[in-house]
């Protein structure tokens, strides 16, 4: 039960905050997939790369590197991603944490971005003064 009350909190914090862009690094790579972290959030995601019912792209998927190259751009473990986090409320009883590779820009894979080119999530954080008392 401590597992579906964090997604349904995850959900809810996604839901309320609409559709984010945030960098993340990926963990693992499999033969159409990536899963993505999120530093940031904690939280973790699949980016698939071939879905049911679209036009098929060209993945060749490396098991002695762990890597996966799609449309000639390779993705290795650690590489450094952009994706976009949406709350996919289609099915409203099973609703879930969806992400979209924004960059690198992949032509049928990639989505566009939610914000302008200066997202927030490429910016750092910004370092507050400690008060002295």
């Amino acid at each position: 039960s401590q597992r579906a009350s964090v997604a349904c909190h995850t959900q809810l914090f996604f839901k309320n905050k609409g559709i984010v862009d945030e960098i993340g690094y990926i963990l693992f790579v499999k033969k159409n997939a990536i899963v993505v972290l999120i530093p940031k959030f904690g939280l973790e995601g699949t980016v698939f790369f071939q879905e049911k019912g679209k036009q098929s792209l060209k993945i060749q998927y490396n098991e002695e590197i762990p890597s996966i190259t799609v449309e000639g751009t390779l993705f290795k473990m650690f590489d450094k991603v952009t994706v976009t986090i949406t709350v996919d409320a289609s099915n409203m009883q099973h609703q879930k944490i969806r992400m979209g590779l924004v960059d690198p820009v992949i032509p049928g894979v990639s989505v566009s971005r939610s914000t302008p080119q200066q997202s927030k999530a490429n910016e750092e954080p910004t370092v507050k003064k400690a008060r002295h008392i």
